[in-house]
């Protein structure tokens, strides 16, 4: 796809936008239009000579002009400078590194948002209680603490020009608000929000379920039995979000049912793309670009919620499927409960079967699935 989009720039101001991927690329562009300068922070010095000398950022957005006045850089200090506002859209494996970085430069009166999904590796630990630990301020409710943007935002769309809703949410009503009409475009509808953790959870946990639901279509299970993944797989998030100090009525938000569909029936969702090649399915050519959160997140997400002795069937169910040591049939029952009580019944076929289809797929039983 060749496609050039622009947004008129008319606003002052500068913003830092964290991680050069196709989410904070994406970002990037679309607050070209609200604000003077977008600084683009980016590890990667050959997307930074890219993005200076044309404008593009081939890897992870094919054929799209980023606009003009978004300016990247390898120094994050440098991005920071003059900031009155900074995204953060890096990958959760990379959410530590960024806050303890972003720790020693940010400015008193930047204001962070946090556009990561995902909890950190044997931590188990969303992206904003990461943030939180390594500002000091874990376990309380801080009204400095970033602000978390979250919700049915597949990015391909909206560099597309098609429009899209999310949640801003923070503990701060004030900054949340300042927020919204900071960051608003036409192409990203802001909605405040009270509830940035329980926004995070459901953020993180659609990750999974959408490696299911591409896994039912990839088997063509058909539309019900989606609907069935999506019914059971927010039910689990609202119990799981309220488990961890959020509000379980996160579910019905834009962060909750709206970032359910988008990521758990797009072709165009990693998660959903990688749950149909689990499958079988190869019939998407090349497949979806990018960091796949749902593996790393379905066993954090799991040893969590044992932890806190929530019975999450689906969700265990979902990470047996993707370590190889039950069938993609486990799914089927943890969402339609085609068993009593909705309990997967282990027995010694289905151990057999488990076993011949991870071996199919270069699996072993109990194997690890790693974040792309």
């Amino acid at each position: 796809m060749n496609t050039r989009t622009t947004w008129d720039t008319g606003k002052d101001g500068c913003l830092a936008v964290i991680g050069a991927g196709a989410w904070g690329t994406t970002l990037a562009a679309v607050q070209a239009a609200n604000f003077h300068r977008v600084n683009l922070f980016t590890v990667e010095t050959d997307a930074c000579e890219e993005i200076t000398r044309f404008h593009t950022n081939e890897r992870y957005t094919d054929g799209f002009q980023i606009p003009v006045n978004v300016i990247a850089t390898t120094s994050l200090a440098r991005a920071l400078e003059g900031a009155s506002w900074s995204i953060v859209a890096v990958p959760s494996h990379a959410a530590r590194d960024v806050a303890a970085r972003l720790r020693g430069v940010l400015a008193p009166t930047t204001r962070v948002v946090l556009a990561t999904k995902g909890l950190e590796k044997d931590t188990s630990l969303l992206s904003l209680e990461v943030f939180r630990w390594e500002f000091g301020v874990a376990g309380k409710r801080d009204p400095h603490e970033p602000l978390v943007l979250t919700g049915p935002n597949l990015s391909g769309d909206i560099r597309r020009g098609l429009p899209s809703v999310a949640v801003l949410a923070g503990v701060d009503a004030g900054a949340v608000r300042r927020g919204v009409d900071r960051l608003t475009h036409p192409l990203l509808s802001l909605a405040p929000y009270h509830d940035p953790l329980g926004a995070q959870a459901a953020g993180a946990l659609k990750n999974v379920y959408a490696v299911g639901c591409g896994m039912s279509y990839g088997l063509e299970w058909g539309d019900n039995v989606a609907a069935a993944i999506i019914w059971k797989g927010m039910e689990e998030t609202a119990r799981f979000a309220g488990a961890i100090g959020g509000d379980p009525a996160v579910a019905m938000t834009p962060a909750g049912i709206g970032d359910f569909v988008a990521t758990c029936t797009s072709r165009s969702s990693r998660n959903h793309d990688m749950g149909r090649r689990m499958a079988g399915d190869i019939s998407g050519g090349d497949g979806v670009r990018g960091v796949q959160e749902g593996a790393g997140t379905a066993r954090e997400a799991l040893n969590r919620a044992r932890s806190l002795g929530l019975k999450v069937q689906l969700l265990e169910a979902t990470w047996s499927v993707m370590a190889g040591v039950r069938p993609p049939e486990a799914i089927l029952q943890a969402s339609c409960c085609t068993t009593p009580g909705g309990v997967i019944m282990e027995d010694t076929r289905m151990s057999r079967r488990a076993e011949t289809w991870a071996t199919a797929r270069g699996l072993r039983c109990g194997l690890e699935v790693a974040v792309e």
